[in-house]
């Protein structure tokens, strides 16, 4: 798997405009765990956000307008939990240890 993760970030790295912005939500599952990767990782543990800055540092990350599905994406991979009302967000706990083959070591 590890081998797989490294030809997809290198293929990640067209995705990616000068500015380090997302210009398209990739279709191959794994590519779209590391990109979700890279957002949360901009993401403090331990804080509770609202869902407007949760979109805020989305916003920040893409540059299309398609915040909802990021968002929504990063809570069903687990990387985010929430409130049942979407008023609270946070950084789930273990989700490097889900995630770990996927976590780029530059």
């Amino acid at each position: 798997m590890e081998k797989t993760v490294q030809i997809y970030n290198k293929k990640l790295d067209n995705y990616f405009d000068s500015n380090g912005k997302l210009l398209q939500y990739p279709s191959k599952r794994p590519m779209r765990i590391i990109v979700l990767i890279k957002i949360v990782e901009q993401m403090e543990a331990n804080r509770k956000y609202t869902e407007k800055e949760v979109n805020e540092i989305i916003r920040l990350n893409i540059s299309f307008g398609d915040i909802e599905l990021i968002r929504r994406e990063m809570y069903q991979y687990k990387l985010l939990g929430r409130l049942r009302d979407g008023s609270e967000y946070w950084v789930e706990a273990n989700w490097r240890n889900a995630y770990a083959e996927y976590i780029r070591e530059d």
